[in-house]
């Protein structure tokens, strides 16, 4: 059956998405939640929440979706033994090798992979299903079709997002707040630089492109009412509703409205009034709606270029406005009430004025006046922007003794003369205190007794008889029948919350690496973005006593160049995207299978699915892993030596050189080299949405367009930071950081820290840049020539991420 799971930022929402139709909560406590500016619970709360939830059959599920620091995992571990003890049904992780200490602690409790663990493909998800996960929150950025196609082909649950705010970046794979501030996404404190407001410049020409709007990375709000019998008629288990940091009303709200068209699609009903639930989810919040990459939409069908906050739903223009008695008139093209809000300023709206007399609203057609002290245009146009009745409506449902749905339990009853009462709730077996004597001259009178008995009002509970045993002679007092009735919803709800059995928790084991040797793969390594920014060092090449390896992400010519390094002793290695579709890995494997497979004896990977499809269709033995998989602490690094066959890992570009050395100091006795990269413009975003897709109505995701083939494109913020953009081989686009990072004159303390190996990243150096900046760091390490660089932006090195 289908799950509609609702956000709690707080008690009263979770209130509010129970009492409304949930089938599942989820919510963070007060740490490693990634959401962590929400109101969030303390552990006292967490308690009361689970209880709350498990009376009602709803499932609670807990965010601990932030990638975990060495020093933390105690603190980690102490706190989902709570989660675990007080009978949490998931937990929702990020961090891989948190996961796998936590599969074999919790036997009894749900894994799920986050979104922010970047699952965006069949393969990613029966990859994550091999390593543990009972659910997969797949990326908000596939298509129904390709939805369906994974969950045809998986028996694990799926989850998707149907409602709500949208990343502009694939999940935990953007560092943009990070490397602006010290407020990263993957540590719950994403500073929302999406929400900010961008130019996009030619950068070949210098021109300003307008495109009618400054929010450029600013993504609508995902609502999927009109399209849910498409979502559901893929397969998956679970349907989520994005804002644990919006207010209970709004949970309420957006919960209510798809409990009703999922409840028809059950009942095979079909819901007729669409438009009207719409309606309401656009007055409660919206930032303008797209049916998103779920309906295959993009570009200017999934960013608000306008406003990067709630816009509100449209309900009129105005006329004109009266200085002297501070009046504004507006001709109403929608409902407009006393007390809703409107966003021309003011406050909320007081008197609603036709024709000189008062009214508490005024409908479509009407033309009003309101009360008002700015001058406001002709002609502009009037959005409410919050809607009294509908708030006033959804608070109720949820305020203190509401118990909307009710739990039918089935109860029989046993009467008999001289004898206890027995009732039976469920599989409880309650007694009466008092035996039951005979009446003087009036029968028992059933139908009375099993009103009393009934009377659950106050709980979420509906008694249903099955069995009915009653000596027709028997005197019960109403005082028996209220007793057993609170006796046994006591005893109920005690089985209900004993966990005493269920909740084992198994003693940890810090399990160890393989037994191996460690592969000398040189002290410094590249990856560049073009091939052709190797044509320097080839012209050069005595660099192969510190560089054993270079990776490329340009399969042109790689046979060619992969021949030439070889005779240097220098392997040149493939890496691969950074996402990977279920369509694109039939496309890759159509290019790359044209190259000389022993090239991919060795491959670098950003994608969980990678691994499996390397091995299985080019015999691939070991594996690079790159710094996407936001990797923090030893754990994670013993997971992807363990089964990723990893020779050499990326650490993330999160962690400062105290941090680095923690992890390290915990896995001295690693087989694989760790890289720490050291040098490059850091990718900011991931993005499916190309910002250059903008300048064309009919850019498609199929083909470049003209303009993007023939020219470089950058987004420059208001502090006039530049934004370089690259498109990959299926148009994906990547955002680099405005600044350099670059700890090249750092090389010496980094290798003291435990580090391998650095890494020197090349995006858009030319192929003289390149090998001077290698040049530099190896004539460091041969010469102990300093390299001094008093402004290099050091990123994380110095100051880690909040």
């Amino acid at each position: 059956m289908f799950e509609l799971l609702s956000p709690a930022g707080s008690m009263e929402s979770l209130k509010a998405g129970i009492q409304n139709g949930a089938d599942a909560i989820y919510l963070g406590g007060s740490s490693f939640g990634a959401r962590a500016a929400a109101t969030n619970f303390d552990n006292d709360e967490l308690i009361e929440a689970v209880k709350y939830a498990k009376l009602r059959n709803v499932n609670i599920f807990v965010t601990v979706n932030t990638s975990i620091k060495e020093t933390e995992i105690e603190e980690l571990i102490s706190y989902t033994d709570f989660l675990y003890k007080i009978g949490v049904d998931a937990i929702i992780l990020s961090d891989i090798g948190i996961a796998e200490v936590l599969r074999k602690r919790y036997p009894n409790m749900e894994l799920h992979a986050s979104t922010q663990i970047s699952a965006h493909s069949l393969n990613d998800v029966l990859e994550l299903k091999q390593v543990g996960f009972d659910r997969v929150v797949i990326a908000r950025e596939l298509s129904i079709e390709e939805i369906k196609e994974i969950c045809d082909n998986v028996d694990i649950d799926i989850e998707v997002f149907i409602h709500g705010a949208i990343c502009v970046s694939y999940s935990g794979q953007c560092l943009m707040s990070s490397m602006l501030g010290d407020r990263s996404g993957n540590r719950g404190r994403c500073a929302q630089p999406c929400r900010q407001s961008y130019k996009l410049i030619n950068k070949t020409t210098g021109k300003i492109i307008n495109v009618n709007g400054n929010y450029l990375l600013s993504p609508k709000d995902l609502c999927s009412i009109e399209n849910i019998e498409k979502i559901l008629d893929t397969g998956v288990k679970s349907l989520k509703i994005e804002g644990r940091m919006k207010r209970p009303e709004y949970v309420a709200v957006v919960t209510s409205r798809y409990r009703k068209a999922i409840d028809n699609y059950i009942n095979n009903k079909i819901t007729t009034d669409k438009k009207t639930l719409k309606e309401d989810l656009e007055a409660i919040f919206n930032r303008k709606f797209t049916s998103g990459y779920l309906m295959s939409k993009n570009g200017s069908d999934i960013i608000n270029l306008d406003k990067p906050n709630n816009v509100g739903v449209k309900v009129g223009e105005v006329l004109s406005f009266n200085p002297k008695k501070n009046k504004l008139k507006i001709k109403l093209s929608g409902k407009l009430s006393k007390g809703d809000g409107i966003n021309l300023g003011g406050g909320n709206i007081g008197r609603i004025i036709k024709d000189g007399e008062i009214f508490d609203c005024g409908v479509a057609g009407d033309i009003v006046e309101i009360d008002f002290i700015k001058n406001i245009k002709p002609k502009t146009p009037v959005y409410k922007t919050s809607d009294k009745q509908l708030v006033d409506n959804a608070n109720k449902s949820f305020k203190e003794g509401i118990e909307n749905i009710k739990i039918n339990l089935k109860c029989e009853i046993f009467i008999k003369v001289g004898y206890k009462v027995k009732f039976n709730l469920e599989d409880i077996e309650i007694f009466s205190d008092e035996i039951i004597e005979k009446a003087n001259n009036k029968e028992a009178e059933i139908d009375k007794i099993i009103e009393k008995l009934s009377k659950t009002g106050g709980t979420p509970y509906n008694f249903v008889f099955n069995n009915i045993f009653v000596d027709k002679n028997a005197f019960i007092p109403v005082s028996v029948l209220n007793n057993l009735r609170r006796k046994a919803i006591e005893k109920y709800e005690e089985y209900r919350l004993d966990l005493s059995v269920k909740r084992i928790i198994y003693p940890y084991e810090d399990y160890s690496y393989l037994k191996g040797e460690k592969v000398f793969n040189g002290k410094i390594t590249l990856k560049v973005h073009n091939n052709s920014q190797l044509d320097k060092i080839l012209e050069n090449p005595n660099i192969s006593e510190f560089v054993k390896e270079i990776y490329t992400e340009d399969f042109t010519l790689l046979e060619k160049y992969y021949s030439k390094f070889k005779t240097l002793g220098i392997n040149i290695i493939y890496s691969s995207l950074g996402v990977i579709r279920n369509e694109e890995y039939y496309v890759l494997e159509k290019y790359l299978s044209k190259i000389n497979s022993d090239i991919f004896n060795k491959v670098q990977i950003s994608t969980w699915g990678s691994k499996n499809f390397f091995k299985s269709k080019f015999g691939t033995k070991k594996f690079n892993i790159d710094t996407y998989f936001n990797i923090y602490n030893s754990y994670s690094l013993k997971f992807f030596e363990k089964y990723f066959d990893a020779e050499d890992i990326t650490i993330s570009q999160e962690i400062n050189k105290f941090e680095i050395k923690n992890l390290l100091d915990k896995s001295k006795e690693r087989n694989s080299n760790v890289d720490m990269i050291i040098y490059g413009h850091t990718r900011s975003m991931l993005t499916e949405y190309c910002a250059m897709g903008v300048l064309t109505k009919d850019c498609h995701k199929d083909r470049r367009c003209s303009e993007c083939a023939r020219s470089d494109y950058i987004l420059k913020d208001n502090e006039n930071r530049e934004f370089r953009l690259f498109q990959d081989i299926f148009c994906r686009t990547e955002i680099r950081n405005h600044l350099t990072l670059d700890l090249r004159e750092n090389i010496k303390e980094i290798f003291e820290l435990g580090i391998d190996r650095v890494r020197l990243d090349f995006t858009y150096e030319n192929s003289d840049m390149v090998y001077s900046i290698l040049k530099e760091c190896i004539n460091f390490l041969k010469y102990q020539k300093i390299i001094k660089n008093s402004s290099a932006f050091k990123g994380h090195y110095v100051n880690s991420v909040n």
